[in-house]
C-alpha cells in the first residue's frame, strides 16, 4: 500500500472510530434521559440465572506431579506441583473442549505408565496427531517441548501427522511408553461451531451448552468410550 493510502486509511479508520465512539455516547445519554440510570443498568447486566444457565462448568479436577527441580531452585515450596484443569484453561483460552480432552488423556496415560507413584514433570515425551489446544494442554501439563525450552526437553512435543490419530507418552527414564488412540478428535466438532459463533453471536447459547456437555464427558464418562489403551 502507498505512503499516502495507508495514512488516509488509519485517518479514516480513526475517523470512523470516533463517530461511532461519539454516536454510542450520545445514545446512552439519550437513552439514560428516558429510561434512567437504574434501568439501564438492569438491561445491560445479565441476571445471575441466566449466567448460570449458559455456563460451562469446569470440574475440580487436577494432577499431581513430581517437581523437585522447581523445588531445588525455590520456585515452589514442595517437589509435588498439582495441575488443574482450570490452570490448563488459562494457559489455552477458550477451547474447554480440546483441553479437558488432553487433560484426560494425561490422567488416563499416567496411571498405566505409573500406577500410584506421581510422574515427574519434565520426564515425559509427547507425540500426537491431535495439533492445537491439545497439543498445548499436554505442553502445560508435562513440561515438553518442541522448539523452545531448557535444551533438555528440546524436542520433548513431537507433532506427527493427525492421520496416525494417536498420542503416544514416552517416559524418558525407561520407564516404558502408552499409546492412546482417542476415538474421535473434539477439533472436528468444536471447530465449525467456534466459527459460527464468532460471526453470529446469538447462537453462543448452543455453544456453550454444547461445550458445557461435552467437559462434563472428557473429564468423567468411560474412558472406554474416548480411547483405546495400548502399553508397549
Amino acid at each position: 500500500m502507498h505512503k499516502n493510502d495507508q495514512e488516509h486509511g488509519n485517518a479514516s479508520y480513526e475517523s470512523d472510530d470516533c463517530i461511532c465512539r461519539k454516536s454510542t455516547r450520545r445514545e446512552f445519554f439519550k437513552t439514560t434521559a428516558v429510561l434512567g440510570v437504574g434501568v439501564i443498568a438492569a438491561a445491560a447486566l445479565p441476571h445471575p440465572a441466566a449466567v448460570a444457565e449458559t455456563a460451562v462448568s469446569i470440574p475440580d479436577v487436577s494432577i499431581r506431579m513430581k517437581s523437585r527441580d522447581s523445588y531445588l531452585v525455590g520456585v515452589t515450596a514442595g517437589d509435588v506441583i498439582e495441575i488443574k484443569l482450570a490452570d490448563v484453561l488459562k494457559f489455552h483460552g477458550y477451547c474447554a473442549g480440546g483441553v479437558a480432552f488432553a487433560f484426560r488423556a494425561a490422567q488416563e496415560a499416567f496411571k498405566v505408565l505409573y500406577g500410584n507413584e506421581l510422574p515427574v514433570r519434565q520426564s515425559i515425551k509427547i507425540q500426537t496427531s491431535h495439533h492445537c489446544c491439545q497439543a498445548g494442554a499436554l505442553a502445560y501439563i508435562t513440561g515438553a517441548r518442541s522448539d523452545f525450552g531448557a535444551e533438555r526437553s528440546v524436542g520433548d512435543l513431537v507433532l506427527i501427522p493427525p492421520e496416525e490419530k494417536k498420542i503416544v507418552f514416552i517416559d524418558k527414564k525407561g520407564r516404558g511408553q502408552v499409546t492412546l488412540r482417542p476415538l474421535f478428535n473434539p477439533h472436528d466438532t468444536f471447530k465449525p461451531l467456534f466459527q459460527r459463533v464468532i460471526k453470529q453471536e446469538d447462537f453462543a447459547p448452543k455453544v456453550r451448552q454444547a461445550l458445557h456437555e461435552a467437559v462434563q464427558e472428557y473429564v468423567n464418562g468411560p474412558v472406554e468410550k474416548l480411547f483405546q489403551i495400548e502399553r508397549a
